[in-house]
């Protein structure tokens, strides 16, 4: 037997949030799928999912949250993963561009504001897993993502401005840390079956090169038309995973 849209939300919600607050992968998945097996019962008895959670599903999940311990080192590694992810785009432009020298500043002020993201990030995962109707609106995630990409460009303006200590490493080096990182792209990618981020990357980064030795146009325009690019592709690869989560639901 197949979950109702209700129920189907509802273990989603739940998962997200656990994961959002640091909990553990694996009793996370226990946690669901034991409730997924009473959920089953319940709807065949034709029982709703508040015969399960009570009148509010939102207190329930916040319930089992404060009922599992903080795992520290699926938090790591879920920070270590977002924020690998995000430097891969800097390090690489930079690459790129044939700069194989890093201010403090620049180092300093990017994991600054990675760690404000993640912070908000989570944030607004548990929000979104809370909420009682429409599902989280990408319009919220879009805006939260370009906050973060000008703090990253205003980064970049203050670096250019001032003068700070610089780490320099050899082109053999450099490479071999890009390479590292392409390499960490896709292991993880193939771990998780989430292609989003070597997708990105690749968007991102190959019109760049057909834009800059092809066509000859200047880095600024290179960059700027990489990014539109990868954008839309993300929130279409977003909008059709939506679709088609809303399509089986219909069906069921």
């Amino acid at each position: 037997m197949t979950l109702s849209t209700e129920s189907t939300r509802f273990l989603e919600d739940l998962k997200v949030y656990l994961l959002a607050s640091g909990k553990n992968e694996l009793a996370t998945n226990e946690i669901v799928n034991e409730l997924e097996d009473h959920l089953i019962e319940a709807e065949a008895d034709g029982k709703s999912v508040r015969a399960i959670t009570g009148d509010s599903p939102a207190d329930y999940i916040q319930s089992i949250s404060k009922e599992m311990a903080f795992d520290p080192k699926e938090a790591f590694w879920i920070v270590l993963q977002v924020f690998l992810g995000a430097s891969s785009f800097l390090y690489l432009q930079n690459l790129l561009n044939g700069t194989t020298t890093f201010s403090i500043l620049l180092v300093a002020g990017f994991l600054l504001i990675s760690a404000v993201y993640l912070t908000t990030l989570a944030f607004l995962f548990r929000q979104d897993a809370l909420r009682d109707g429409a599902r989280p609106r990408i319009m919220r995630y879009g805006i939260h993502g370009s906050i973060h990409f000008l703090l990253i460009i205003g980064l970049l303006i203050v670096n250019g401005l001032v003068d700070s200590p610089k780490i320099t490493l050899s082109p053999s080096v450099s490479w071999m840390v890009g390479a590292l990182l392409i390499l960490w792209i896709l292991v993880t990618a193939w771990k998780t079956k989430t292609w989003i981020l070597p997708i990105a990357v690749s968007i991102f980064f190959v019109p760049q090169l057909l834009l800059l030795f092809v066509f000859n146009l200047s880095e600024i325009t290179a960059v700027l038309v990489s990014y539109v690019l990868t954008s839309i592709t993300i929130a279409v690869i977003f909008l059709r995973k939506s679709k088609q989560d809303q399509s089986k639901n219909t069906k069921l």
